[in-house]
């Protein structure tokens, strides 16, 4: 079976990587496939509004890479096979995608991560995750 986690460092993703690596525990036959996804639909604001659109980029880049890597080191020496995917752009497309693209049999996610105010305005990436896959989604909150 073939998991795939969105991950982006919140305590809500923690919980759902947390709760796939319990999954992968049990099950020899899970595989995990971890996806973080840099937004690239948000507004630049700063003190002087000179703010580097590209350096903010990279920086949430170099997190979600960071993140990604402790979260495959944890699972490589559980001996867990696991993916990581490092995306820029919309997230539930881009997620949307993964799971029709991989062969994704469930997916398991946080309910709320760090674009809280994004998923208040625009709808939350849970949701429209939902609403556009036909496999089974685990969602866990803080």
């Amino acid at each position: 079976m073939k998991i795939l986690v969105p991950y982006d460092g919140s305590d809500a993703s923690q919980n759902a990587l947390d709760f796939a690596y319990k999954m992968a525990k049990r099950d020899s036959s899970v595989e995990v496939t971890i996806i973080s996804v840099a937004c690239t639909d948000f507004v630049y604001f700063s003190r002087d509004f000179m703010t580097n659109p590209i350096a903010i980029m990279e920086s949430c880049r170099e997190f979600l890479r960071s993140h990604l890597e402790k979260a495959e080191e944890r699972f490589s020496n559980a001996g867990i096979p696991v993916n990581t995917i490092l995306e820029a752009g919309d997230a539930a497309e881009i997620i949307i995608n993964t799971v029709k693209n991989q062969g994704i049999d469930h997916i398991v996610m946080g309910r709320r991560g760090l674009s809280a105010l994004r998923g208040f305005l625009l709808g939350s990436i849970s949701s429209k995750v939902l609403a556009n896959v036909k496999v089974p989604v685990t969602l866990l909150s803080r």
